[in-house]
């Protein structure tokens, strides 16, 4: 799914992206290729940055559908070819994998056996085509051409005026053939091996080619755009390796010490990089240094190495599918808060707009991408978003800076709140100290989910004309519990009960007390708490005026399981069950076992959603 560009809030890593190509299309450095005549016609402005999540998710921007050839990209598809065709102890007793630090058309082969020194040198490569299966020199091409379709997930095909200026020019890599050739390393004709080698590297690919082909590879060898399996599993990490220590020629070391992902780079202009289980990284610029390799492209992949802390030696844990535990609305799941039932009615028919994630483990780079894409899919939806960070253990400096520009993109047209961030003392700082977050202090609000959603849940009924400041009177026929009594037993029922007053954090009473008693809240609220130890208590649920607590006392009179607290300065009408007659004990148990039937459907919805 690539993710698109015109979207009414932009993605996070898309902006980045835009960001950082429109600062490195400064960069004038490099000279195109034209070793190969036919590719000095390449324009030098071309320039294109995709990335590729194990999701599936493409971001791309500039020139990242315009064609080139592969080049030396192509010898990471066909030595891992050649390891599915022959096996590695075959491959290996023809080629080795050991760095050469020298040019990619060194002539680097083992003094006594003629090996070459590793895949990705022309030597190597050319010696990989070699190992290539089929009864003909055209149906091997047509293995190669299939097996690059797998990884680009569309087919492929060669460039003619290309791979007939390489076979004129290529003298070189004809006197390396002929040498594998004489220590019987190339086996098969040495002009039809030349050949095929010639029309691999001069097959045409895109910068978005190139991210799909290394996602596949950070994805254990299967295409995550398409599902299709691109390489046997057995043999990326053999692939990967021989990238990470040979892709990039005699800048390797470098490269691995700078950036931190397996890697190759082409003539044409290409970089193709892997993250394994996070992403693959393609960048396209035609003007190269002095080590073949695109300057643009080398910047590129170190800013995004750089700024989002993905180097290959910063341990990845976790999967991106396993940090979204359970992502939920309020029409799923309201509040702890109890309202009457028209507030009730009116939170489940609008509840969409309030989106609750529910994060945990580790968050680094590809699983924060995943959950910020999938949340800004439905954005559309939402007016209020609920990250709650409270399960996980890790937010590393990428996913904190995806994080931030989230706040950024949103900012202007949705409510966000982050939620359970007490343990995460270094994210607090990072984003209280970010200047550009003007409004932080509301994002931090609240510490927990449910107080969240509470307040979001009172912006949605004030947003439908409902009051809920808790201040408004609410009279004794109002109340839930009250419904389908007559005029004449709502006056009995009246002459009953005792208006009592209670002032902010006044105890009603406490878990173990005797149960004699029921309480109609007509103005405030009240808070039910559960103490889990002498320093510890949780919230079980908030009660607002127009509701009723201790009514379960009605049916069994037992001692009180919880504690009731109030919340503010409330009022209530209390009723001794002592006082009741038989009619009105019936009216009100008939109410209760409806309010409790509903209960019970609700929090079976929720025990599914969240289990």
């Amino acid at each position: 799914m690539d993710i698109k560009t015109n979207m009414a809030i932009k993605n996070p890593l898309q902006y980045f992206l835009e960001k950082l190509h429109h600062e490195l299309l400064q960069i004038k450095d490099g000279v195109v290729a034209s070793y190969i005549p036919e590719l000095s016609h390449a324009n030098p402005e071309w320039f294109g940055i995709a990335i590729a999540t194990v999701d599936g998710h493409v971001y791309q921007v500039g020139d990242t559908r315009q064609s080139f050839t592969i080049q030396s990209i192509s010898k990471v598809l066909t030595y891992g070819l050649s390891l599915e065709h022959n096996g590695i102890d075959a491959v290996r007793s023809k080629i080795d994998v050991e760095p050469s630090g020298e040019t990619f058309n060194s002539i680097s082969l083992e003094p006594n056996s003629g090996r070459p020194l590793n895949p990705m040198i022309n030597a190597g490569a050319i010696a990989t085509t070699g190992m290539v299966h089929g009864n003909s020199h055209s149906m091997r091409l047509q293995v190669i051409l299939d097996t690059f379709e797998r990884y680009t997930g569309h087919p492929v095909t060669v460039d003619e005026a290309v791979y007939l200026s390489e076979k004129t020019t290529g003298h070189r890599n004809r006197g390396i053939a002929c040498l594998l050739q004489d220590f019987g390393i190339l086996e098969d004709n040495v002009d039809d091996t030349l050949d095929l080698y010639f029309r691999q590297c001069s097959i045409s690919v895109s910068c978005r080619d190139l991210a799909v082909t290394a996602a596949c590879l950070a994805n254990n060898g299967v295409n995550p755009v398409t599902g299709v399996v691109a390489l046997d599993k057995r043999h990326v990490d053999k692939v990967l390796s021989v990238m990470g220590s040979c892709g990039m020629y005699d800048y390797s070391g470098n490269w691995l010490y700078n950036v931190g992902m397996p890697a190759k780079s082409g003539v044409g202009g290409g970089i193709m990089a892997v993250l394994p289980g996070q992403l693959g990284i393609g960048v396209f610029s035609p003007p190269l240094d002095e080590h073949g390799n695109s300057c643009r492209g080398i910047k590129a992949c170190e800013r995004i190495s750089k700024e989002f802390g993905l180097h290959l030696y910063d341990t990845v844990r976790s999967t991106s599918a396993s940090v979204l535990r359970v992502e939920y609305d309020t029409t799923q799941i309201r509040s702890r808060k109890q309202r009457p039932e028209h507030e009730e009615e009116i939170i489940i028919n609008n509840g969409s707009c309030i989106g609750v994630y529910e994060l945990q483990g580790e968050l680094k780079f590809s699983s924060t991408e995943s959950v910020i894409s999938d949340l800004l899919e439905k954005v559309s939806t939402r007016k209020y978003i609920i990250l709650d960070f409270r399960r996980t253990v890790e937010i590393d400096r990428s996913s904190q800076l995806l994080l931030v520009e989230l706040i950024k993109a949103v900012k202007d047209s949705h409510m966000i709140f982050f939620t359970g961030l007490n343990a995460h003392y270094a994210f607090k700082r990072f984003l209280t100290k970010n200047k550009a977050l003007k409004d932080i202090d509301t994002i931090l609000k609240f510490q927990d989910t449910d107080h969240a959603i509470e307040w979001c849940e009172d912006r949605l009924l004030e947003a439908e004309g409902v009051a809920v400041n808790d201040d408004k009177l609410i009279d004794l026929d109002q109340h839930d519990l009250c419904a389908g009594l007559s005029s004449s037993e709502l006056s009995l029922l009246q002459e009953q009960v005792t208006e009592v007053q209670f002032n902010s954090g006044d105890i009603v009473f406490r878990y173990g007390d005797p149960g004699d008693s029921m309480y109609f809240i007509t103005k405030g609220a009240f808070e039910v708490i559960l103490h889990l130890d002498s320093k510890h208590e949780r919230r079980l649920t908030t009660l607002s005026a127009g509701t009723t607590f201790g009514e379960l006392a009605l049916l069994n009179q037992n001692r009180r399981a919880a504690e009731v607290r109030a919340q503010k300065d409330s009022l209530c009408l209390q009723l001794k069950f002592d006082k009741l007659g038989p009619i009105i004990t019936t009216r009100l148990v008939a109410n209760l076992a409806n309010k409790l039937a509903k209960k019970l459907e609700w929090d079976a919805v929720e025990i599914m959603k969240l289990s």
